[in-house]
């Protein structure tokens, strides 16, 4: 009889319900899962900057930063800081290492470029670039201090000044004394900021700063997008199945 068969039936309620809560929770779980991501990915970098770099100084080892997602903006960024309160912007020095090329111009030759220096009647060309000469003092972070490039640039043009305005009087003798430390000149055909030292007849000349003509190349060295790039690819899908269940189960 038609009354002693097993009627099945589909209720819908209940799923409706929960593909209603599903769509309302996936904006939360999307950024909970992004932001997750994008801090995995800070610390791949992080890690990266300390292998790469030869005792990288704080602002380097700290130069990846993350804006986090929220439920009306779905998209987390990680990039490297763009500003700083001295020097150079962690972006820019960075830039030859992530992308490999020209190195950036630095502060120090755009200095020495509109100071007009000259030597012997020859001006400084204004195409040269700066590496260190075999005297120059690194920091631990294989770089000359922003205290003695300025040091440097002040000398040299104190030197400058008093060769254009030398006397005999005894306060133009005692400055030329102070500042002979460093001076611009061309010895054996290259130019350079060399360094006197020594006394008398035992005086000599160091290379602190030779000029070159080529913009100096960096090779790409800090693969900041294939880690980043490797982390999404690994943990992005585990983390937005994380945060969707974390989101459903405080729902109710």
């Amino acid at each position: 009889m038609k009354s002693d068969w097993l009627n099945i039936t589909f209720d819908g309620s209940a799923f409706d319900k929960a593909s209603a809560e599903i769509q309302r929770q996936l904006p939360y779980a999307g950024a909970r899962a992004l932001n997750s991501v994008a801090f995995r990915i800070r610390g791949e970098e992080h890690a990266a900057i300390g292998r790469v770099f030869d005792s990288p100084t704080r602002l380097t080892r700290n130069a990846v930063l993350v804006n986090k997602a929220d439920k009306r903006k779905g998209n987390a960024q990680v990039y490297i800081r763009d500003e700083a309160s001295k020097g150079t912007p962690p972006e820019k020095y960075l830039a030859p290492a992530v992308f490999g090329g020209k190195r950036n111009e630095k502060r120090f030759e755009r200095a020495i470029r509109y100071a007009h220096l000259w030597y012997r009647g020859e001006r400084l060309p204004s195409n040269m670039y700066v590496v260190p000469g075999e005297a120059a003092k690194l920091n631990k972070h294989g770089n000359i201090t922003a205290a003695t490039y300025m040091r440097i640039l002040s000398q040299v043009k104190a030197n400058l000044d008093d060769k254009q305005n030398a006397t005999n009087s005894r306060r133009s003798r005692a400055k030329r004394g102070a500042t002979k430390g460093y001076f611009l000149g061309k010895i054996e055909g290259t130019w350079g900021i060399w360094q006197r030292v020594g006394y008398k007849r035992r005086r000599s000349v160091r290379p602190i700063l030779i000029f070159v003509s080529k913009v100096p190349n960096y090779r790409k060295r800090f693969p900041f997008y294939k880690i980043a790039q490797g982390v999404a690819d690994r943990h992005l899908v585990p983390e937005l199945h994380k945060a969707m269940v974390h989101a459903l189960s405080t729902s109710f």
